[in-house]
């Protein structure tokens, strides 16, 4: 469910989500969220781009999840990551 104002927005499931999420550039980031997206979810694709100066880097994840349970401990375990900035 996503809410909106002051309207709630039910998501029908299974369900594309495309997010992002923030860290420090760190080796094997990268493969770890690869892993955690394919364990939750099904057709999962995550991209990356460096900043300027290489400091951080941010990863676009557009993957089918199957409920919000599946989706919300993608993103729990995602966030505990070492490195980890935001998520939006």
């Amino acid at each position: 469910m996503i809410e909106s104002g002051s309207a709630k927005k039910e998501i029908p499931y299974p369900a594309e989500m495309v997010f992002k999420v923030v860290f420090r550039n760190a080796p094997y980031t990268i493969d770890i969220i690869r892993n955690i997206v394919h364990e939750h979810s099904s057709n999962g694709n995550v991209t990356s781009k460096e900043s300027s100066g290489g400091k951080f880097i941010s990863y676009t994840i557009t993957s089918t999840f199957d409920s919000a349970d599946s989706l919300n401990t993608a993103c729990s375990k995602i966030t505990m990551i070492d490195g980890f900035m935001s998520m939006f």
